[in-house]
Order: C-alpha cells, then sequence, then structure tokens
C-alpha cells in the first residue's frame, strides 16, 4: 500500500481559518492601539498648550508694575508691565479659532487649537483687584475627529501681583 504525502482540503481550511482569526484579532489590537496612541498624543499637545498658557499669564501677572483694569464681564485684563508698557490679555477670534492672546499681536495658544470658556475673575473687586483666576478649556477642533474623539481639557488658575 502508498502512503500518500500531503494535506487533506479539511486541514488546510481549518489552518486558513485559524490564521484568519488571528490576523483580525492582530488588526483589531493594531487599529485600538493607534486610536489610542493618537488620542494620547492629542491630550499631550493640549496639556502642554494649556500649561504654556497659565505659565505665561501668571509670569504677565506676577511680573506686572501694576493692574490698569480689570473687567470681568469682558473677561480682559491690562497691566502695566515693567518697563511701562501695557500689556491686555483677552481672548481673541484668529480665523474661526479662539485663542488666548495679548494685545502685542502674540498669541499664548496654538492656532490649531480652540480655547472656549474663558472667564477671568478680579478679586476682590474690579477697581483695586489683587487675585485673578483665568479658566478655560482647550479643545482640539480638526473637522475628521470623531464625537467620541474629542479632547478637550479644563485649565485653572489663580494668580496675585508680585510687585505691588
Amino acid at each position: 500500500m502508498e502512503v500518500k504525502k500531503g494535506n487533506s482540503i479539511i486541514e488546510l481550511t481549518v489552518v486558513v481559518g485559524l490564521v484568519s482569526l488571528l490576523a483580525l484579532a492582530m488588526s483589531a489590537i493594531i487599529l485600538t492601539t493607534m486610536t489610542s496612541s493618537t488620542r494620547i498624543k492629542r491630550l499631550t499637545k493640549i496639556k502642554q498648550s494649556g500649561d504654556f498658557a497659565l505659565t505665561q499669564i501668571q509670569t504677565l501677572i506676577r511680573n506686572a508694575k501694576d493692574i490698569v483694569s480689570c473687567d470681568s464681564d469682558e473677561n480682559t485684563l491690562s497691566i502695566r508691565n515693567s518697563d511701562g508698557g501695557v500689556t491686555e490679555i483677552a481672548l481673541e477670534n484668529d480665523s474661526g479659532v479662539s485663542r488666548i492672546a495679548s494685545n502685542s499681536g502674540i498669541y499664548i495658544t496654538p492656532p490649531d487649537l480652540s480655547v472656549s470658556n474663558f472667564s477671568l475673575t478680579c478679586e476682590p473687586s474690579i477697581t483695586e483687584p489683587t487675585l485673578f483666576k483665568f479658566a478655560f478649556d482647550i479643545t482640539d477642533p480638526n473637522p475628521n475627529l470623531k464625537t467620541s474623539e474629542n479632547s478637550s481639557i479644563h485649565f485653572e488658575t489663580t494668580t496675585a501681583v508680585r510687585n505691588e
């Protein structure tokens, strides 16, 4: 009797099925990893931008010579710098994206992230403020993102003028 070498059609079908299931599982894992990685990168960028904005605002206020005006209704703050110049911090619309800016034309937040819910509180009063509370949200306004992928982080700080 002759012994035939080779694989039967059933054995090949089982192997192809197992390889297909393994490939499907691996592609799902890779897709999930890529999506998570993209979301983490986006959140990291938002966090870094928000921390930078808070640091810049705090530095400007702490090093201010005095406060020119503080308007909680308009969410604007004008400070006199140590060189005598006046800097105003406010929310501005830059080509459809809201950004925190100073009147010197310098934006504190990047152009590809949008600032919302910007608020400024001057305490104890608007006429003689000594404490300033800033709060805002930064969002990635990318239209290609799904609603479930929208990334937004809330930032808040309180600071006072140091050089009074």
